[in-house]
């Protein structure tokens, strides 16, 4: 009997050492994230990488969320006729909230594409968050991966 058990030990042990390898992290071609992921910059400051992103498409428009409702970012892409950023929301990061609506005011902003990663630039209509009683306009970069 102990014999068997020790058969069924040393076969499990095979069996857990074969599934587990030391292979290298994934490393995703340049210019490009991991799906999942996005990089902020806002005024020049870079945020960091985020892991929390949602990707919601819609017809031609796809809806991107990062972050939370406090502090993130939701950005709606249409691919109807080419990439156009359509709307770019910035909720307190780096200091500065404010917006982005195409066709409203002088703001601009540029979508490219890499893979499955996104790249939004351009600039928003806004405040900092230690002077909030006056408009500012503030520069952004959001590369996203969905």
């Amino acid at each position: 009997m102990k014999y068997s058990y020790l058969v069924v030990a040393a076969v499990g042990a095979t069996v857990l050492a074969g599934c587990s390898s030391n292979s290298d992290e994934y490393t995703p071609p340049p210019g490009t994230l991991v799906a999942g992921t996005a990089e902020i910059t806002v005024n020049d400051t870079d945020l960091g990488e985020f892991d929390s992103v949602s990707c919601s498409p819609a017809g031609p428009l796809t809806t991107i969320t990062t972050g939370d409702d406090t502090s993130g970012s939701t950005v709606v892409i249409s691919n109807a006729e080419g990439l156009i950023a359509e709307s770019v929301s910035i909720r307190e990061l780096g200091g500065f909230t404010g917006s982005y609506n195409r066709g409203l005011g002088d703001d601009e902003a540029e979508v490219s594409m890499t893979g499955n990663t996104y790249t939004v630039t351009g600039s928003a209509d806004g405040f900092a968050t230690d002077e909030p009683s006056f408009r500012t306009t503030g520069t952004f970069t959001i590369k996203v991966a969905c």
